[in-house]
């Protein structure tokens, strides 16, 4: 009877042994599928306009754990991603198990101020969404505006909220013609000068801007090397005045080009 017991635990046994090795075979098995089935292979980006793909990529799948599709859909699903600048958030998609699709969905960004060695970024209705140490190329300073405070995330307090509404508008123009100022300046009743390098394009303060902008890209390779101010200020379709008011460094290096020039005729002459 003893014996007949002990026959009946060592099956329980044995049958219980061999139920682990299975369950633990089947946990290597689906551990092992996962990391291999689930390995990314190929990423697709949209929406990106800051980053590139690349830069996107390096930023939300940062480790071996990141790597793996499913982590990573599970990780911006419910833990949510990484803190990146100018961007809002992204958006985990699975397009098979080697592939996953980042929506990127940035920040609205016009322009930005400096203020204590900080780049503080708005957004078309003055609101400050970003602060950072680096410029972001592609995104120009606004310079002459007055405000009393600057906080993130709240509204740059000027005294005319209609100038937001005026910067989105050049910065769209600018956008749209393919112009890169360094800087879009406000001075004295609203009067806008664009940056570029040694160039400053005076708008002035009236209409016609986009009329304005549009002859700029036109003319803008006759700029290039040039120093001093172009002015627009009174350019319209109807009145089509502009000049062009050299810097005295300028006008000197050119006096001083014109000199050498004579200087090798006459030597040119005199052999």
């Amino acid at each position: 009877m003893g014996n007949h017991w002990e026959r009946q635990n060592r099956r329980r046994h044995g049958r219980g042994f061999l139920a682990a090795a299975i369950a633990v075979f089947v946990l290597l098995l689906a551990g092992f599928l996962v990391v291999t089935l689930f390995r990314i292979r190929d990423v697709e980006v949209t929406g990106n306009s800051f980053y590139s793909e690349k830069e996107i990529i390096e930023k939300v799948v940062t480790d071996e754990y990141t790597s793996n599709s499913l982590f990573l859909y599970l990780k911006y699903q419910y833990l949510g991603g990484e803190e990146i600048p100018f961007v809002d958030k992204i958006e985990v998609s699975f397009q098979s198990p080697g592939k996953v699709k980042l929506r990127v969905y940035e920040k609205s960004v016009v322009g930005y101020v400096t203020h204590m060695g900080a780049n503080l970024y708005f957004d078309k209705d003055g609101i400050v969404v970003e602060s950072s140490a680096e410029v972001s190329e592609g995104i120009p300073c606004i310079s002459g505006l007055n405000f009393n405070s600057l906080a993130l995330y709240k509204k740059l307090q000027v005294q005319d909220d209609s100038v937001f509404e005026r910067i989105l508008n050049i910065t769209q123009l600018v956008k749209k013609y393919e112009l890169t100022p360094d800087k879009i300046e406000f001075g004295a009743n609203m009067e806008l000068t664009l940056y570029f390098d040694q160039v400053r394009v005076a708008l002035g303060n009236s209409g016609s801007l986009e009329e304005k902008v549009g002859r700029l890209h036109e003319l803008y390779s006759d700029l290039e090397g040039r120093s001093g101010v172009f002015h627009m200020e009174n350019y319209t379709e109807n009145s089509k005045f502009i000049s062009f008011e050299q810097d005295e460094k300028g006008k000197e290096a050119t006096e001083d080009e014109d000199e050498a020039e004579e200087g090798e005729t006459g030597a040119e002459n005199e052999d």
